[in-house]
């Protein structure tokens, strides 16, 4: 076991299986340009570097892309919960570690961030909850999570950050604190253990045992 006193979690991938909801926004946008629609699968392949490369990368016109962020903007604001869950056991791995610090960090813009956790009932358990509007830099730029040690008066060697991307596990390392990869989610072993985490886990229950 290893000794921390902050749990920095990614939203999509980590904690919510958001897949389907994604992709539903995605291809809202793409209808409404006269696209035709994307698989999960390739919409899923997009996701993790914040909307706006998701939709650079979903849109074959770059001059479309504005229009088709805020039509995902408008779908997805009101159909983000949908289909998006929690995985299996995130509540009882929160539950696990309630008397630790905690705090959430997507690239994710912080209204859809908080709002997908509001709506699961997963907030309460966060102090801290940042999307990717919250900071001047995405990761895997460590500065929002030296902005979230600062604040939550935490030294870089008692936390780690918990995701289900590369980007999650270059942040950790550029910010010079622990990282914990997990399988379940949008990236596969082989390209997660390429980053080399300092852990990594195939179920949400794996977590607990690896931290105190």
């Amino acid at each position: 076991m290893t000794s921390v006193d902050l749990l920095i979690f990614d939203l999509d991938g980590t904690l919510v299986d958001s897949q389907q909801d994604l992709t539903n926004a995605v291809n809202f946008a793409r209808k409404e340009l006269g696209y035709p629609e994307l698989d999960v699968a390739t919409v899923t392949r997009y996701v993790g570097d914040g909307v706006h490369k998701l939709l650079e990368r979903s849109i074959p016109d770059a001059e479309a892309v504005e229009r088709a962020l805020a039509l995902f903007r408008d779908h997805y604001s009101r159909h983000a919960l949908d289909f998006t869950r929690p995985y299996p056991g995130v509540h009882e791995m929160l539950h696990h570690f309630r008397n630790k610090k905690m705090a959430v960090l997507s690239n994710k813009p912080a209204g859809f961030t908080r709002s997908i956790l509001e709506g699961l009932n997963l907030a309460p358990f966060f102090e801290m909850i940042l999307g990717g509007d919250s900071a001047d830099a995405l990761k895997p730029d460590p500065a929002p999570v030296l902005h979230i040690l600062k604040q939550m008066k935490v030294d870089a060697g008692r936390a780690v950050m918990i995701g289900d991307g590369p980007t999650d596990i270059q942040a950790a390392k550029n910010a010079g604190i622990l990282s914990c990869a997990v399988t379940y989610g949008l990236r596969d072993r082989k390209t997660l253990a390429a980053e080399e985490p300092d852990f990594i886990i195939d179920q949400v229950s794996e977590l607990c045992p690896l931290f105190v």
